[in-house]
């Protein structure tokens, strides 16, 4: 039973940080056709994307320094999601598949986003 809880708080997380974020673009449709297939896959760094480049007026470097940086805390993710596996002594090699995922998705979306074409926020038509 215990099991089972666990694996429903690891869906629950895996939910939130792709999930939420995949309607909370659907809802934005922004007409920002970008390397969609990417946008959708790691629908998080896309968001975080987006703020940083109205943040910093669309500065290229400042927004890839900031998926740089979110890589280095991204191993984070794993750890926010092992905190009940801990709490509750559970072993974690009963969770492998889907810790493993975390892990792996984690460390590859902001691996994704260094290298983007810059945002064409205004279209200039003669």
């Amino acid at each position: 039973m215990k099991t089972q809880l666990l694996d429903y708080w690891l869906y629950l997380y895996l939910g939130c940080i792709y999930l939420v974020p995949l309607f909370a673009i659907l809802k934005l449709n922004n007409g920002d056709t970008r390397f969609m297939l990417r946008k959708l896959l790691f629908p998080l760094e896309y968001l975080i994307q987006v703020k940083a480049e109205q943040a910093f007026s669309n500065s290229r470097s400042a927004t890839r320094l900031i998926h740089i940086l979110l890589w280095c805390v991204s191993i984070l993710g794993l750890v926010g999601a092992s905190i009940p596996l801990v709490a509750l002594n559970e072993p974690m090699m009963k969770h492998t598949a889907l810790l493993v995922f975390i892990t792996y998705y984690c460390m590859l979306a902001p691996i994704t986003f260094w290298f983007q074409p810059h945002a064409n926020i205004s279209t200039k038509t003669k």
